[in-house]
C-alpha cells in the first residue's frame, strides 16, 4: 500500500484501475474531466488493458458502458451535471436491465443559470432511477467506495453511482492510500456477468405487456431493498481486508448519547465532524449520522440510530423545488410513524456556496432556537 497525494478525480481513476475495468467510455466534462485523463495516462502507458471509447456525448457514453456491460464487460464512466441530465434515458436503461456498469459523478449545480460550482441536485435529479447512489466524504473514501460499487454492483446485479462533489474533492489533494493490487485481486476477483450470447441471440429491452411489467419493476425494486445489506456486507469485507471502516449505508459520530444529531451527505460531514467535537467539548450532546446510500435510501438505520434523540437537523446540498432537501424529505419519511421527534431541514450550499464550520454551528444554534417552529424547510446563508 502507498500514501499519495491526489485529487478526488484522481482518486476515482485509481479505483477504477484497480478494479481492472475493461471498458471506459466517456466524453469530457468540467469538472469530471480529470478521472479521464487520468484513466486514459494508464491505458496509453500499458498499465491497464483497458478498451477507451471516445464518444460525442454523455449519452453515448453510458450507452456504450451499457452495452459493453450487457456483453459482460466491466464497464465505467465519469460524468456530472448537464452531462448526467444528458444521459437520463440511458441511466434509466441501465438500471432497467440490471447491468453492474459503476459511474464517479463530480456532483455539480445544474443549469438555468448555468453554473460550474458544486452541490447534489445533478445526483438527486436521478434518485427515482434505480441506481444504487453512494456519496463520499473524502478522496479516501472516494476510492474505497469504488471498489465497494463494483462488488455491489455485481453482487445485486445493479448500476452504482459513486458521488464525490466537484472542485470540494475532484480538483482537491489529499493523502489516499493506494491498495496493493493483489490484494484488491483478493477483495473484488473479477466476475464476468454477460447478457448477451452470440451462441444464443435473444431480444433486450422488447415491449413489455402490462401483465409482466409490473412484476419485473417488482423485482427491481426487491434487488434495491436487498442492496442494503449488500452495502453493509462489503464494507465489513473491506474493512476486514483493508482496516478502513466507512460505517456501510450510514455512518454515526457521536452518537451514543447524542439528544441532537445533525445528518448530511458528502464533504460537509468532514466540517461536520469539526463541528460536533467543539460542541461536545463544550459539553452539548450533538452527534453525527452521515448517510453513505442515499439510494436505496437507510430507513431502518436511521430509525435505529436516531431513536433517543430529542432533535434532528438536515442539511442538504439540493433543494425539490417547492417540497425542501431530498435528504432532509426522506428523512422525515423514515421517521414517520415511528419516532416522534422534530425535524428540521436546511437549504445550504448551492451553486458551491461555502458551507464551513462555523456556519454549520448556527444553522445547529438556529435549529435549536426554532424547533418548536412549524417549517417544513428552510434557506441558509441567502
Amino acid at each position: 500500500m502507498s500514501l499519495s497525494l491526489l485529487t478526488g478525480s484522481e482518486a476515482a481513476a485509481y479505483g477504477a484501475k484497480l478494479a481492472k475495468i475493461e471498458v471506459l467510455a466517456y466524453y469530457p466534462i468540467t469538472p469530471a474531466f480529470p478521472a479521464m485523463e487520468r484513466l486514459s495516462k494508464f491505458i496509453e502507458d500499458g498499465e491497464m488493458n483497458t478498451r477507451f471509447i471516445r464518444v460525442e456525448g454523455d449519452h453515448s457514453a453510458l450507452a456504450a458502458a451499457l452495452g459493453a456491460s450487457l456483453a459482460g464487460s466491466r464497464a465505467f464512466t465519469v460524468t456530472n451535471s448537464q452531462g448526467l441530465l444528458y444521459m437520463t434515458e440511458v441511466v434509466y436503461h441501465t438500471a432497467g436491465l440490471r447491468q453492474p456498469v459503476v459511474m464517479a459523478v463530480a456532483n455539480r449545480a445544474l443549469s438555468a443559470p448555468h453554473s460550474r460550482f458544486p452541490e447534489q441536485g445533478d445526483a438527486i435529479s436521478q434518485d427515482a432511477s434505480g441506481w444504487i447512489q453512494l456519496f463520499c466524504e473524502n478522496n479516501q473514501e472516494v476510492l474505497d467506495t469504488i471498489l465497494h460499487a463494483f462488488k455491489v454492483a455485481e453482487t445485486c446485479r445493479l448500476p452504482v453511482m459513486v458521488n464525490y462533489e466537484g472542485y470540494i474533492q475532484s480538483h482537491t489533494q489529499e493523502e489516499v492510500y493506494i491498495p496493493q493490487q493483489a490484494e484488491v485481486d483478493a477483495f473484488l476477483p473479477f466476475k464476468r456477468v454477460a447478457t448477451l450470447d452470440i451462441n444464443n441471440p435473444q431480444g433486450i429491452n422488447t415491449v413489455t405487456s402490462p401483465d409482466f411489467y409490473m412484476d419485473y419493476k417488482y423485482h427491481q425494486n426487491d434487488a434495491m431493498k436487498q442492496a442494503l445489506d449488500a452495502i453493509n456486507t462489503v464494507a465489513g469485507e473491506f474493512k476486514r481486508d483493508f482496516g478502513r471502516d466507512w460505517g456501510g449505508v450510514v455512518e454515526g459520530y457521536q452518537m451514543t448519547d447524542a439528544e441532537h444529531a445533525l445528518v448530511v451527505m458528502g464533504s460537509m460531514a468532514g466540517d461536520g465532524r469539526i463541528v460536533i467535537d467543539a460542541l461536545r467539548a463544550e459539553g452539548k450532546k450533538v452527534g453525527m449520522i452521515k448517510v453513505r446510500s442515499f439510494r436505496p435510501f437507510p430507513s431502518e438505520a436511521l430509525r435505529a440510530m436516531l431513536k433517543n434523540v430529542k432533535l434532528v437537523t438536515v442539511l442538504d446540498k439540493n433543494i425539490v423545488f417547492g417540497a425542501g432537501g431530498a435528504l432532509g424529505n426522506d428523512t422525515k419519511s423514515a421517521l414517520y410513524g415511528s419516532l416522534s421527534v422534530p425535524i428540521k431541514n436546511y437549504i445550504v450550499g448551492l451553486g458551491g456556496r461555502d458551507v464551513r464550520p462555523d456556519e454549520i454551528r448556527q444553522v445547529i444554534g438556529l435549529s435549536e432556537e426554532r424547533v418548536k417552529q412549524q417549517t417544513a424547510y428552510e434557506w441558509f446563508g441567502l
